[in-house]
């Protein structure tokens, strides 16, 4: 028999869940993550994303070990998060720097764009779906006026559900779900919206490919297949956002 693996990136803890395909629930393992104030940012909630991802290893190893299988036995994987938490990635396609969904430094960046723009936030609404308020596009701004060098050397962005699939399938993307938390995306076209970027002084070409959920990604890459015990034969399928359907 074979079997699939969701991961879940929630707020307040990660875990890896295993169901066989006739989507029997086989085993899971959880662990709590705590997303910490960085000191002098007010209301700031980084994601470690070096910690991060050794929890999530460890839920993967755990889930395996308490079911009884091996990573051959995994047929797929897929992996669902908090919605509006992202994270940002230099050329090279490592993560860089990470913001929780419940971070709120930008907040001084918000008020700029509804002073600076008037009207604005409505008008991105009606594209988006989604205010500024935790959204992506005032914490890039935050990000470039606190962080120059930082943002710099952003390439690509995207939400944390993304970001373990990127680990496990070494592609960055990102589904209409999770792209839509952004703000930065149109709904209509299921796409990313470069021009809503470019109005505010953001960084316009760091959007990933957008992939429907249930797409296939490719397989576990060799490292990722040493780290967690999957297999490079487990194919690596993109998720959704999981408070958005």
């Amino acid at each position: 028999m074979q079997y699939l693996m969701a991961i879940d990136a929630g707020t307040g803890s990660v875990r890896a869940v295993i169901f066989d395909t006739k989507g029997n629930q086989i085993s899971v393992a959880q662990k709590e993550w705590i997303h910490l104030e960085v000191e002098a940012v007010p209301k700031s909630m980084t994601f470690d994303v070096d910690k991060n991802w050794d929890l999530a290893v460890w839920c993967i190893k755990t889930a395996l070990e308490k079911a009884g299988l091996k990573g051959s036995d995994i047929l797929a994987v897929s992996a669902t998060s908090m919605r509006e938490g992202i994270v940002v990635y230099d050329k090279e396609g490592e993560a860089i720097w990470g913001v929780a969904n419940v971070d709120a430094r930008a907040d001084k960046e918000v008020r700029f764009l509804k002073e600076q723009y008037e009207g604005i936030e409505e008008a991105f609404y009606v594209e988006s779906g989604q205010t500024f308020a935790l959204g992506a596009l005032p914490r890039l701004l935050w990000l470039k006026n606190h962080e120059p060098e930082l943002y710099i050397k952003v390439a690509s962005v995207s939400m944390i559900g993304d970001w373990i699939l990127a680990k496990l399938s070494g592609v960055i993307a990102t589904d209409p779900s999770n792209g839509g938390t952004t703000g930065i995306f149109s709904l209509k076209e299921r796409n990313w919206s470069p021009a809503m970027a470019e109005k505010v002084g953001i960084k316009s070409d760091i959007f990933p490919p957008v992939l429907e959920t249930g797409s296939v990604m490719g397989n576990v890459t060799e490292e990722a297949a040493k780290e967690t015990g999957l297999s490079t034969q487990t194919q690596v399928v993109m998720g959704g956002c999981k408070t958005c359907s």
